[in-house]
């Protein structure tokens, strides 16, 4: 997954604009409706580890001992 970091912005949102399309073509409005609130869920919870992870990594650069 390391590989994600060199894409460009724009491969990243063409890859996104594909998949959803991808997946509207296969489910209803009710259930794209579930999967955009559910990917949506995913990506907060994303954001919060990663910020946590970032945040866990400052406090053990300048010394500090943290809890994983």
């Amino acid at each position: 997954m390391s590989q994600l970091k060199c894409l460009s912005g724009d491969k990243l949102a063409y890859l996104a604009t594909t998949a959803a399309i991808a997946l509207s073509q296969e489910f209803d409005a009710d259930d794209i409706n579930i999967l955009s609130n559910f990917f949506n869920a995913m990506g907060d919870s994303l954001g919060i580890i990663a910020a946590q992870q970032g945040a866990c990594n400052s406090q053990n650069d300048t010394g500090l001992i943290h809890d994983r």
